[in-house]
């Protein structure tokens, strides 16, 4: 297993890898036990959450030192099961080495000798509330701790401390069940749950292999993404836009908040993207969305829609505690690059728009310079919009972090 997982993070942090497609991919093509299998996603996603932290430990001991990515990803490994996971530290070392062993003889002895070391040598102390102390602690960039710490001064530390989610969230798909069936199947299960809004469920079972994942009565969807669609609001009939659809969970929620009586375009510029939001149609009973393979930047339609949905990219920062490799992806010149994207298709889409309608802007990011900025800069160079509701979401352990902002077209006020 340890081979798995060393192989993985090298794919991760030094190829660019997403950390759930490396680890679904790994998962699907091993042999693993069902403890090894959470053991191995454990250990990877532990190390590329903690990446900054586990190195800040480690420093001191290679420092000076060329350490081949294979061992320095061998040595993360150690140091994470050492620190935090509860495994005897002698197996971990022994069973560790014994995996170097078989691929690289030298290496095992230069990894054995220094998480030996590393064991009886007293951890250094992360002190203070610098941009760096917090940088460290939370292993984020340090440029990303800056950005957000100007933003949310008294905020910060519980922004870059929050854990991923202790419950898993659902949405209930009204067009093949109701909220009161699924109560029932779960109380007659004695599986404990939370149901919000009539649509939201939570609960700490994972419920992908239960009945109703398999039957399309619900799908995995957080709270925040849930949300998107009930500002929204769109009545029966409606045309609606989704401009940056895939995978389409939010397309799908929509289907399902007008029962299939309306049309919806959901475009993407990736053909695959495009069959992940018909093959979620196909599960979910969705008739009425129209996959189109379109780029929002410069996409063109015959006809104006009555909502538009753009679910803009964005750099992500809203849900770094369950993608934990974003941060490493992101920096302030790619978030400049996004920002520049986010514009063109506002631009863009707000000319398909039928006078009056509604258009909603969303992230899953709490950079307000793609949020709140970007929305005021937007209304002032089209005042014919006017904002209605305006929602933001910092992240939580029920939550992820998002914003949400709701515009009206007003010609006739102008």
């Amino acid at each position: 297993m340890f081979q798995s997982v060393i192989e993985s993070l090298i794919q991760i942090l030094h190829q660019d890898g997403y950390t759930n497609l490396v680890v679904s991919h790994t998962l699907a093509t091993t042999s693993f036990t069902e403890h090894e299998k959470r053991l191995y996603t454990k250990w990877v996603y532990g190390v590329v959450e903690h990446k900054i932290k586990i190195d800040y430990q480690l420093q001191p001991f290679i420092q000076g030192k060329r350490v081949k990515p294979y061992l320095k990803n061998a040595l993360r490994v150690g140091v994470y099961g050492l620190d935090d996971l509860e495994v005897k530290d002698y197996f971990l070392v022994n069973a560790l080495v014994d995996t170097i062993k078989k691929k690289d003889y030298k290496g095992s002895l230069f990894v054995n000798a220094i998480l030996r070391k590393y064991q009886t040598t007293p951890r250094r102390k992360i002190e203070g509330h610098t941009t760096e102390a917090l940088s460290i602690r939370y292993s984020m960039p340090v440029e990303l701790v800056s950005l957000l710490r100007r933003q949310y001064p008294k905020e910060i530390e519980s922004i870059l401390s929050c854990q991923s989610h202790h419950m898993n969230s659902y949405r209930i798909n009204t067009l093949l069940t109701s909220c009161i069936e699924v109560e029932q199947q779960l109380q007659q299960e004695n599986i404990d749950y939370q149901i919000e809004k009539k649509v939201i469920l939570k609960t700490k079972s994972s419920l992908l292999h239960h009945p109703l994942f398999q039957q399309g009565k619900i799908t995995p969807q957080d709270a925040s993404s849930i949300e998107v669609g009930l500002v929204l609001q769109p009545t029966f009939g409606a045309r609606i836009l989704d401009v940056c659809s895939a995978p389409g969970s939010k397309a799908m929620h929509l289907a399902a908040m007008i029962e299939n009586q309306g049309t919806i375009v959901a475009c993407d510029i990736y053909e695959h993207k495009l069959k992940l939001i018909e093959e979620a149609a196909c599960r979910l009973g969705v008739t009425c969305v129209t996959t189109c393979l379109k780029d929002g930047k410069t996409a063109q339609f015959e006809a104006p829609f009555d909502y538009v949905l753009v679910d803009a990219p964005c750099s992500g920062l809203g849900v770094m505690h369950h993608k934990p490799d974003l941060k490493y992806h992101m920096s302030l010149a790619k978030i400049e690059d996004i920002k520049n994207e986010q514009v063109a298709i506002l631009e863009n889409s707000c000319t398909h728009l039928k006078k009056g309608g509604i258009l909603v802007y969303s992230t899953c990011t709490i950079n307000q310079d793609e949020n709140e900025k970007m929305m005021r800069t937007f209304i002032e160079h089209h005042k014919a919009f006017k904002i209605v509701e305006e929602h933001i979401f910092l992240p939580t352990i029920d939550y992820d972090g998002f914003y949400i902002c709701k515009l009206k077209e007003c010609k006739d006020e102008i």
